[in-house]
């Protein structure tokens, strides 16, 4: 039973990388773990740069005071603040599109119908479909983890803190739940949809309301937090209404509640360098274990969708 499962996430595996779309992407998203933290690098130099040439001319003016440091006691992680918002954008619907393409194939090309003429259990190819999906979303967080590990300590001149290596890991564990929600969302209505298209239409829907819609709602009293990974609050109004809309919808945010978490990991400010990794999961802990019941819905509805899939009377059309 195991080797059919095994067969069937290798298959997926190795078919998934033939896929020019999936590939497009991949390659996208590793670029841009490796351009934030050269971004993140740049940044801070420039800001840098700026604060020594007005320290210079303070005391060339004869200034008695100058200005503090700006970036002493930034931690070191917040380099890479950036990949918080290419998981959530780029990652997510990366993840959407595995999810999509891996039952798809079967389907387009009627191997559906003879795959259940064999004596297969639907549990064990749902589960293989799971961990052919899972695999190539495990390599992508690793290598964005190695690229990230080593870019860092590349620009600061020396390898990073145990604690700072353990945060680094959580994040890339936090991510890849994120986008394995999403592929499950994706595999779905793959499987129980039988439009081609809008298999494809309602998770990129339902991708949208969660990373933009939602948040909009949820953050409207802090316009600077929907695209922009930081931990700083601007000045905003107090209507009652917007603060009851945004306590109602906050826990069910879960791109809000992945980059606060995310956020509080890559030590966006000195306040969250000094929490552990157990504290911040437990200051969140409603909000998470939120995204834990989605995804372990997406994978039940999986199952569910499987049941009531019938190979011989099912055809897809676009």
């Amino acid at each position: 039973m195991t080797g059919k499962i095994n067969t069937i996430a290798g298959h997926e595996f190795k078919t998934l990388f033939k896929e020019k779309t999936f590939v497009l992407i991949l390659i996208i998203f590793i670029l841009m773990t490796l351009f934030s933290t050269y971004i993140g690098w740049s940044s801070r130099t420039t800001v840098e740069n700026v604060y020594q040439e007005t320290v210079k001319k303070l005391i060339a003016d004869g200034a008695a005071k100058q200005p503090a440091d700006p970036f002493i006691g930034i931690p070191v992680l917040s380099i890479i603040k950036n990949m918080i918002v290419y998981v959530f954008l780029i990652g997510s619907l990366l993840a959407i599109i595995i999810g999509y393409n891996s039952f798809l194939r079967e389907r387009q090309s009627g191997v559906s119908k003879i795959i259940f003429s064999k004596p297969l259990e639907r549990k064990d190819f749902v589960l293989g479909k799971i961990a052919g999906i899972l695999y190539p979303l495990l390599i992508i967080t690793a290598i964005s983890f190695l690229i990230s590990l080593a870019s860092v300590s590349l620009i600061t001149g020396k390898m990073l803190p145990s604690p700072s290596i353990f945060k680094l890991v959580a994040f890339y564990l936090v991510s890849l739940i994120y986008m394995l929600m999403f592929a499950m969302t994706g595999l779905f209505f793959s499987i129980y949809l039988k439009s081609e298209s809008m298999a494809l239409l309602i998770p990129v829907i339902i991708w949208i309301f969660i990373s933009f819609v939602l948040p909009e709602l949820t953050s409207a009293l802090n316009p600077n937090a929907l695209l922009n990974p930081t931990n700083i609050q601007s000045a905003t109004p107090h209507g009652q209404f917007l603060l009851a809309i945004q306590g109602a919808l906050k826990p069910f945010s879960v791109s809000e509640t992945y980059k606060l978490i995310s956020g509080n990991l890559l030590e966006l400010d000195s306040a969250s360098s000094s929490l552990s990794i157990m504290k911040i999961f437990m200051n969140n802990l409603g909000s998470f274990v939120f995204i834990i019941f989605l995804l372990g819905f997406s994978v039940f509805g999986c199952f569910y969708a499987m049941i009531k899939f019938n190979a011989c009377e099912e055809e897809i059309y676009e």
